[in-house]
């Protein structure tokens, strides 16, 4: 008996539109790259701001806030000679155990270069003059 239509397979029409759709992904993502840009972050803050993203972000904020737990304070403590800054080893039954404060620190800034005096500025052109009458002279 021949059968007239595929069962139980993925027909060519839906095989073609799933290619499209993963092609136009990778193309979104070259030019993401490319322009150094991410448009898949900035399509998805799009859809967060509308009406019906605020109300599928709602059980997810719901379930994150019920899983994060508090924030244990870092603690500094020697274990096995070693000193360890951890929230989880250094409890309070260990003797060497203490609270360490945490400060939010902005990274390196590069030093700040001197402010030129006027005698500096004076000297400078001096100094170009001299190395322009030895290179002139040899």
């Amino acid at each position: 008996m021949y059968l007239r239509h595929q069962k139980g397979e993925l027909s060519l029409l839906w095989t073609a539109v799933i290619i499209g759709l993963l092609t136009l992904a990778a193309m979104v993502a070259l030019m993401s790259a490319r322009y150094e840009r991410n448009y898949f972050s900035e399509v998805w803050m799009r859809v967060t701001k509308t009406g019906a993203g605020q109300i599928l972000q709602q059980p997810q904020q719901a379930a994150e806030k019920a899983v994060q737990p508090e924030s244990a304070s870092i603690r500094k403590c020697v274990v096995d000679g070693k000193v360890i800054y951890s929230n989880v080893e250094c409890d309070n039954a260990n003797a060497t155990s203490r609270k360490v404060q945490l400060h939010d620190t902005k990274g390196v800034e590069a030093p700040k270069l001197p402010v030129a005096t006027a005698a500096d500025k004076e000297s400078l052109p001096s100094l170009r003059e001299k190395a322009i009458e030895k290179a002139a002279q040899h």
